[in-house]
């Protein structure tokens, strides 16, 4: 059986991930958990399943306790997450954690040589060169969660990376897809995200509908895959039913299809190299016409802007992350506007220089500055 330590267990891969192992209880079990402040579902998980160890911020650890005793309570504030990583080398960590915050744990768990499936862009968008020189020294496997990566994995089965000429991911455009960029000015929160194919955290929808995701997706690829920047692309596909495409040297290109449900691209991240049955719905004859067509950069501003930043590498991206990451917020609690964002990233992008030696510590002190400084604006 396999012990998963699922971090982020109350957002929305993490809810997907549960209904995963609650599926398949006699292959998966819940070892640890992780959260932040919802206390009530996480007493459901804790009476639902044998979990050894819960991360949450510090002040529920009395309730937790006084319910379940026997559970060993790790603070967020005191290195929770980390403390979790790095503990019974013999579980697989499944990052579903937002934003920078998953970078140290991922570290930790690939140190002590488990395997993490990561559907946590951030550790490798700021941390992409310190992950990969982490797995040069460990016996971790990095697994992707993502759909767009889950799909190229798939594609990639039994090949060599050097045969490939190059990699497409596609994007459903967000929620403002059908819009021009003058008519984003008064755009609400509400209409943000309501995401026309995918079910998905707040973040990562607005990341959707700015295309700041895809560019996220793209230096994803970039580590995961060990491609260069030239050799992956990004499409306009509506419909969200081809997630991933590889093309060959030899001229073969091989395309992934599948419904728009994320339990799939976890499924096959938990399951290892024995496929498990898990039945959908998807009938080619009920598609209709699937649309492909180039990324519009005037309208989608921030997808060329990104990725300029992130063959900069270094701190820069550490910038772009963190800016993008407040500003969504500061959108999402209606302290600014839709468009706003973008000028937000770029004062940040502006008024940082870079630094291509990077550290942990460096990467987070300049996280914490960055925020700090982008916040200041509002």
């Amino acid at each position: 059986m396999k012990k998963i330590q699922l971090l982020g267990a109350t957002g929305s891969i993490g809810k997907q991930a549960l209904e995963i192992i609650e599926e398949f209880r006699e292959q998966f079990s819940l070892q640890a958990v992780s959260a932040r402040n919802s206390v009530k579902t996480v007493l459901e998980i804790l009476s639902r399943h044998e979990v050894e160890m819960v991360s949450m911020a510090k002040k529920h650890e009395e309730t937790i306790k006084r319910a379940y005793p026997e559970v060993a309570f790790y603070a967020l504030e005191e290195d929770g997450l980390e403390t979790i990583a790095n503990t019974e080398n013999d579980t697989v960590l499944l990052n579903a954690l937002v934003g920078s915050v998953g970078l140290p744990p991922t570290l930790r768990a690939i140190e002590r040589g488990k395997d993490v499936l990561l559907a946590n862009k951030e550790t490798l968008v700021v941390g992409g060169p310190l992950i990969r020189e982490a797995l040069e020294t460990s016996n971790s496997s990095l697994i992707p969660i993502d759909s767009e990566h889950a799909a190229l994995r798939e594609c990639l089965r039994g090949s060599d990376i050097d045969d490939v000429e190059r990699l497409v991911i596609t994007a459903s455009g967000g929620s403002f897809r059908n819009l021009a960029k003058k008519d984003l000015e008064n755009v609400t929160q509400e209409d943000a995200l309501k995401h026309p194919n995918w079910s998905m955290g707040a973040k990562i929808t607005i990341d959707s509908a700015t295309m700041m995701n895809k560019v996220f997706e793209i230096i994803e690829a970039h580590y995961l895959f060990d491609m260069p920047y030239e050799k992956i692309e990004a499409v306009l596909h509506k419909e969200s039913v081809l997630h991933g495409l590889v093309q060959f040297n030899d001229g073969n290109v091989l395309a992934h299809l599948g419904p728009s449900d994320m339990r799939i691209p976890i499924l096959s991240a938990m399951q290892g190299s024995k496929r498990m049955p898990f039945p959908t719905l998807f009938d080619l004859a009920t598609l209709g016409t699937l649309h492909f067509e180039p990324i519009d950069t005037e309208r989608y501003s921030l997808f060329d802007l990104g990725l300029a930043v992130a063959k900069q590498g270094g701190l820069h991206v550490v910038t772009l992350n963190a800016a993008n990451e407040v500003a969504v917020q500061l959108f999402l609690e209606e302290k600014i506007s839709f468009l706003e964002i973008e000028s937000l990233i770029k004062k940040a992008l502006n008024h940082y220089t870079n630094d291509n030696h990077l550290t942990l510590e460096k990467i987070l002190e300049h996280d914490r500055n960055v925020r700090a400084y982008v916040r200041n604006f509002v």
